[in-house]
């Protein structure tokens, strides 16, 4: 038998060894891109996929009060000498996820419904109450938590507060309270100090610290503005 008419031999170990291995890459490689892509979409989505929900949400809350605040505002005045007051031990108290008040803080550009809680489904719809703590009207410490970076972020830039900015909260009567920024501070997610009642009127905004990440809060506390006693906010 000639050199040329000899038998081919079978590939050898190491080029089979290398076909594996450039299989197990494809595929280790493809898995790998298909796990980033995921991972992207998901970040996508908490970032801004989330914001569509609570917008939405917040549409219908909204379009909900201010029909609220028009049919309250109608209501015919009571009668001089009368008292058809209500106390608050008397009040009804809201349900779970309804909306309590509407928020405007012009420093950071937010105007939004605040709802009643701040369990996770709460949070989606918008800036939560802390059921507990007296209601916007109510004497004593006004305690609401919001998302900073998901669902429409409304804490995103509560840092940039600073003393003596007005945030604003109306009542479903179509009533306003005024509060001003007194005090900015970073706390331990442990200090639930911040939430307690106060013998004085003020609202306290809660939300994690920094961005990104659940570590601190980040709390921000105003006195409720009496034109009585203080000049007015510029």
């Amino acid at each position: 038998m000639s050199r040329a008419e000899a038998p081919l031999k079978a590939p050898g170990k190491k080029l089979v060894s290398a076909e594996r291995s450039g299989r197990v890459l494809r595929w280790t490689g493809r898995a790998l891109i298909s796990t980033g892509t995921l991972i992207l979409l998901f970040l996508a989505y908490q970032l801004w996929g989330t914001g569509f929900i609570t917008s939405h949400h917040q549409s219908a809350l909204k379009q909900k009060f201010f029909a609220g605040v028009r049919q309250a505002q109608a209501m015919p005045r009571p009668v001089l000498g009368t008292d058809l007051t209500t106390t608050p031990a008397q009040a009804a108290k809201p349900n779970l996820g309804s909306g309590i008040a509407l928020m405007e803080i012009p420093k950071i550009n937010l105007s939004m419904v605040v709802v009643e809680g701040v369990s996770v489904g709460d949070l989606k719809l918008g800036p939560g109450h802390y059921p507990g703590t007296p209601l916007p009207g109510e004497p004593g410490n006004v305690v609401i938590s919001g998302h900073r970076t998901t669902y429409l972020h409304p804490f995103y830039n509560l840092n940039e507060l600073t003393v003596g900015d007005p945030i604003t909260l109306t009542k479903p009567d179509g009533t306003k309270d005024i509060y001003l920024v007194s005090e900015t501070k970073v706390v331990a997610p442990t200090a639930v100090e911040v939430v307690s009642n106060t013998p004085d009127d003020r609202l306290t905004l809660t939300t994690c610290n920094p961005r990104y990440s659940a570590a601190q809060r980040l709390v921000v506390v105003g006195e409720l503005y009496n034109p009585q006693a203080k000049p007015a906010p510029s």
